[in-house]
């Protein structure tokens, strides 16, 4: 691999360390690099910086969220006039074209270099001793837990972007995995033993967050206006740094995420393993639905959380995510609205009821999905959805474990518990029609995959759910047939190139 990737890595804090070694705190403020970690808070506030640009828009604040990967996924109607120019091809599955491979450049780059900020935020962490750090134990097993799991999951995307899928029994090199600052010449990995060290760093930072969330911020995680910045303030005697825990990598992020990653994997006993913890602090009320008003039951489009932080194990945050998305949706005074939804009345035949169509979809006629539009209500509610929630970007929430569950369930043949799992969950979503007790495997299975495209809606986790599954992408009465070169982006020129 190309020096390109790391040379670069730490220009700022919210990214890079440039040739001179300092670091952008601040737009009129500049710490070189051997001065940051002199104490605690430049620890800090290089943490800080890892998840600002993990926000990015070339990252999940747009291309692996609402943009590239919702996109692919074909979330939104794929037209010209639709979608922007870069996101048609991309739709399409185009990865030769530049906008395609602009796209993918961004996405790659700026990956390593948050992967190369979270190596050497680990290797500065584990060189202090404890009493080094203001909180001391406490602050220093955070920083490394939170690290390592950041770590392995910006692994673990690139993986699903460019590399096949282990369902595709391929045997070459994928990805490489990177675990020291520098590294200049990255040996890339095969997808089984990028996914035994993607493993390795999430049961690591789940170990060593365990007690952090479940013990010491036990306040802090079983009570959603803790979770997440909202107009409700809990004030910790140890800091701001460590409050709001859903925003930063947790213990339950790390179990959620754990189960994601064995799922992909194939292996469904530790995917269940992983899932039914959270499930079993769900059912303990630690985390719980969104309220049925909340989500659409309500006729008051004001009243619903667009981004349903109660229920979320994680999310991320970017103030501008209103405006980032609003200069693509408008093309000039043509009034075309870009990102209509796809194919949304037979996503949701037979359940029209079911809040994520009736409460989220199409309000004021803009085919459109709420969960990255800015509330048009005037009201003191709808102000402080827009204020809070606006700026939240989703990563897991606990209604996946179910999903992870319910296919387990179908994999071993038990067919009636995965039904009583689909059933509560589309009954939490507001969808009365019950699945009947009668229904074959594989009638489940295209029951369990539509669920999923519902919940996941321009969320960024449909088009690896397909790829996964090696499944057809949903395009209502005819399915997109996939070709095994339309699954993998390649890995950028610019960065295989020696």
């Amino acid at each position: 691999m190309k020096h390109k990737i790391y040379i670069i890595v730490l220009v700022s804090l919210i990214g890079l360390f440039g040739c001179n070694d300092f670091l952008d705190v601040t737009s009129s403020e500049k710490i070189l690099q051997k001065d940051l970690f002199k104490d605690s808070n430049g620890f800090r506030m290089a943490v800080n910086g890892v998840y600002k640009d993990l926000s990015s828009p070339n990252l999940y604040g747009k291309n692996l969220s609402w943009g590239f990967v919702s996109a692919i996924g074909h979330n939104y109607e794929v037209s010209q006039t639709t979608l922007p120019s870069d996101l048609y091809q991309s739709a399409i599955f185009r990865w030769d074209v530049s906008d395609t491979q602009m796209i993918a450049d961004a996405i790659w780059s700026r990956a390593y270099n948050i992967i190369a900020n979270c190596n050497n935020i680990i290797q500065e962490t584990e060189s202090r001793d404890s009493l080094f750090f203001r909180e001391k134990s406490l602050e220093k097993n955070l920083i490394l837990g939170e690290m390592y799991g950041l770590r392995a999951m910006m692994h673990f995307d690139m993986l699903r972007l460019f590399a096949p899928a282990p369902v595709m029994n391929y045997s070459g090199s994928s990805i490489p995995y990177v675990e020291k600052y520098p590294d200049y010449h990255p040996i890339h990995q095969s997808t089984t033993d990028v996914l035994n060290n993607i493993i390795t760093d999430m049961e690591k930072a789940k170990e060593i967050l365990a007690p952090i969330d479940t013990i010491k911020f036990r306040s802090i995680m079983t009570y959603p206006e803790n979770r997440y910045r909202t107009f409700y303030y809990t004030e910790l005697k140890e800091g701001e740094f460590f409050n709001y825990r859903c925003q930063r990598m947790n213990f339950f992020a790390a179990t959620a995420l754990l189960a994601r990653v064995y799922l992909y994997k194939g292996d469904f006993e530790n995917a269940f393993a992983n899932a039914n913890l959270i499930y079993k602090y769900h059912k303990l009320n630690w985390f719980k639905w969104t309220d049925p008003n909340n989500q659409g039951q309500s006729n008051d489009v004001d009243m619903v959380h667009i981004k349903r932080p109660d229920e979320s194990l994680f999310l991320l945050h970017n103030s501008k995510n209103f405006e980032n998305i609003e200069a693509y949706t408008l093309v000039g005074t043509s009034g075309i609205h870009r990102f209509r939804m796809n194919k949304m009345d037979e996503l949701f035949q037979n359940d029209l009821d079911d809040f994520r169509y009736l409460g989220w979809y199409n309000r004021d006629g803009l085919q459109r999905y709420l969960t990255w539009m800015r509330p048009t209500g005037t009201s003191e509610f709808a102000q402080k959805i827009a204020q809070y929630q606006g700026p939240l970007i989703p990563i897991i929430r606990f209604s996946e474990m179910y999903h992870v569950m319910i296919e387990y369930y179908i994999h071993k043949g038990n067919i009636p518990e995965a039904i009583n799992l689909l059933n509560d969950l589309r009954l939490a979503r507001g969808a009365k029609a019950r699945v009947a007790n009668d229904v074959t495997s594989d009638v489940l299975m295209d029951k369990l995959v539509i669920d999923i495209i519902r919940e996941t809606l321009t969320e960024g986790q449909t088009f690896f759910m397909y790829k996964r599954l090696k499944r057809d992408i949903f395009n209502g009465a005819t399915n997109i047939i996939m070709e095994p070169q339309d699954w993998t982006i390649p890995i950028p020129h610019s960065e295989t190139a020696y």
